[in-house]
């Protein structure tokens, strides 16, 4: 079978093309700034107004997009766009445009929401939900009327807001130039986009449009600095314009159809290298999306050249995020060159040794041209180190396709088992079925066995190898999970010392989560839930975000607005990470056994039914030492 008609059957129901929409903020003129409040803290700005020019006619040149033509109000709109500048950019009317856009928008649709002016933080002592105990502001127009916050958008706004465009299977794309270091500073030919932090207590965010389950949709964010930093913009006061913005808007028109991973790689070169390194951008979220594409969940890694040692590269991400030594790499000059790649890369490297959180590869190919700057690795051969799963066939026509597998031992008496049913075959598992299969006579049989039974071998080789190394290192995290309950307040510190029951969580009702570093120094600390189908979502952070270290001692809960609502009965498994390096945690993620993803056929493992190859395997990595883990199993009930 040729691999375009097998992409075709899994492509059959994928939706048209979506739209974009957008709402375009940019504020230069402050109600309560120092021009009219001697003692406010803070300056209007230059460049934010023309920020939203720059951008916008970037995403027109870029995507074609026939936005909204502003006037002299400070008000536009039209059907895909709506700007608000300066005195029309209040707090009220800014989130009634974030509204009126998700209203605007239908499942697959992308959302964009950019905001250029200042920025602050706050420190609220009742709430909890950051790692950094700080909270980020956006300041409308109307931002510290009388000395208080009620013209600051807070973050748990925003990510209200976020939530209910993704509930609805909207795409969301927030873009902000501004900062919230809680500092200021000037100079003849610069200015920060921040102002001083607020010191409040009991601030309640606004609640935004009741949510209705997630649709499969994603978030990107880029932030124009990170904590501690200014936004800065920069030029005469007449021509000022968002370092951040300047950056963005030229790497859209550069490159129109590139990946958020490598926009963002560009702009944090260039707004670093301009700042001298005083302001660097952060990116997170779906970075594997395009602006108008799906999120393409392929385990993607960043490598690069090993000075010290010819011929060698360093990749970020080890044994705690299922790298094995044997593994092979093709190698990349960006993110989306490695997700658009056939097979055919010049560049391919096999893992040597690994770590818990970094891998060494080996050049297996010498490079067309001397490799350089920032390298993405995808895989094309998994070295699971022999038979990792075992599995019980009372389906005979369908033993062909199972013995091409090499990570599969068939016997009689497996945990999991291919059984005859209604309209094909089932893969059962511990806790009931896990995926619907074709017949075995099907075009598609072996690619979507393939590519189940790889999901299944990879979750259950990740924690076995969790539970085996995990007993040999002190505890240093502590994980706890329970069902939300009404007029309660959830403690994540009751997770130390780490809970031994079994917590049930009810179908379609609210959970939450909580983890304590128990180690003596920083961590950095990610959670992961596994279904019962055997996806994998990141919870911690959400969105595949970044957060700061948690300190010895330090616990953390998801907030409100990213509580869990197990929507299946049987087990649901969580997993909390804890390292002394960052992680890309992200590359676990994983859709369920039961879904066909439109990009099997890249999969090391199912591309054998698509393409012919094979795959040479060797044995695993060095044990891990410098890591925690803790597993928590909860049983989902009616």
């Amino acid at each position: 079978m040729k691999r375009a008609i097998l992409l075709a059957l899994l492509l059959a129901s994928q939706p048209a093309t979506a739209a974009v929409h957008a709402v375009f903020v940019g504020i230069d003129r402050y109600e309560n700034s120092r021009t009219h409040v001697r003692t406010a803290g803070f300056d209007d700005l230059s460049g934010a107004v023309a920020d939203v020019v720059r951008i916008k006619a970037a995403l027109a040149s870029a995507r074609g997009l026939a936005l909204d033509q502003a006037g002299r109000d400070c008000r536009s709109a039209n059907a895909i766009s709506t700007t608000l500048t300066n005195e029309c950019a209040t707090k009220a009317a800014i989130l009634a445009a974030w509204d009126g856009a998700i209203a605007a928008s239908r499942p697959g649709d992308t959302l964009i929401l950019y905001f250029a002016g200042h920025g602050s933080r706050f420190i609220d002592s009742d709430v909890g939900d950051q790692a950094s105990r700080y909270n980020s502001t956006l300041m409308a127009h109307d931002a510290r009327r009388a000395g208080g916050a009620a013209g600051d958008i807070l973050d748990h706004e925003v990510r209200q807001y976020v939530d209910a465009a993704t509930s609805r299977g909207i795409r969301v794309v927030t873009w902000f130039d501004s900062c919230n270091s809680g500092t200021a500073s000037r100079d003849g030919q610069s200015a920060s986009r921040t102002a001083p932090e607020l010191r409040v207590s009991g601030l309640a965010a606004m609640v935004a449009p009741r949510q209705y389950g997630n649709l499969g949709a994603w978030r990107v964010h880029f932030g124009a600095a990170g904590d501690g930093q200014d936004a800065i913009e920069a030029g005469a006061v007449e021509q000022r314009a968002g370092v951040f913005t300047a950056a963005l808007a030229a790497a859209l028109v550069a490159a129109p159809k590139a990946s958020f991973a490598d926009l963002a790689a560009q702009v944090v070169a260039d707004v670093t290298a301009r700042t001298g390194g005083k302001q660097r951008p952060h990116a997170e979220g779906a970075l594997r999306a395009t602006l108008d594409g799906p999120e393409v969940r392929l385990p993607l890694f960043e490598v690069a050249l090993d000075s010290r040692r010819p011929g060698q590269l360093v990749m970020t991400g080890g044994a705690l995020v299922g790298v094995t030594a044997g593994s092979r790499f093709e190698i990349f000059p960006s993110t989306g060159a490695a997700l658009a790649a056939d097979g055919s890369a010049p560049v391919t490297a096999r893992v040597t040794a690994v770590n818990p959180g970094q891998a060494l590869l080996r050049l297996e190919t010498a490079a067309p041209a001397p490799l350089q700057g920032r390298l993405v690795a995808r895989e094309i051969a998994h070295d699971f180190g022999g038979p990792v799963l075992t599995l019980a066939v009372q389906t005979a026509d369908a033993l062909p396709a199972v013995r091409r597998l090499p990570f599969v031992t068939v016997a009689a008496d497996a945990p999991f088992a291919l059984l005859p049913a209604s309209g094909g075959i089932a893969l059962q598992g511990r806790d009931g079925e896990i995926a619907r299969l074709p017949a075995a006579s099907a075009p598609d049989f072996g690619l979507r066995l393939a590519a189940a039974l790889e999901k299944l071998a990879r979750v259950e080789q990740w924690l076995a190898q969790l539970r085996r190394d995990g007993a040999e290192v002190a505890q240093g995290v502590s994980l706890c999970v329970a069902p939300v309950q009404p007029g309660t307040i959830f403690d994540p510190g009751r997770c130390s010392p780490q809970p031994t029951t079994t917590p049930d969580l009810a179908l379609l009702q609210p959970a939450t989560f909580g983890v304590v570093n128990e180690a003596a120094a920083q961590r950095f600390t990610y959670v992961l839930a596994i279904g019962r189908r055997y996806s994998v979502t990141l919870v911690l952070p959400a969105f595949g975000g970044v957060d700061p270290a948690l300190q010895p001692g330090q616990a953390l809960a998801p907030p409100p607005g990213q509580r869990l609502r197990p929507n299946e009965v049987g087990d649901l498994v969580f997993v909390a990470l804890s390292s002394d390096q960052p992680l890309p945690a992200g590359v676990l993620e994983q859709t369920g056994a039961d879904v066909a993803d439109p990009e099997a056929c890249r999969s090391p493992v199912a591309r054998a039914f698509c393409v012919s190859g094979s795959q040479a395997r060797s044995g695993g990595g060095p044990p891990a030492r410098d890591w925690s883990a803790a597993i928590v199993t909860a049983r989902v009930v009616p």
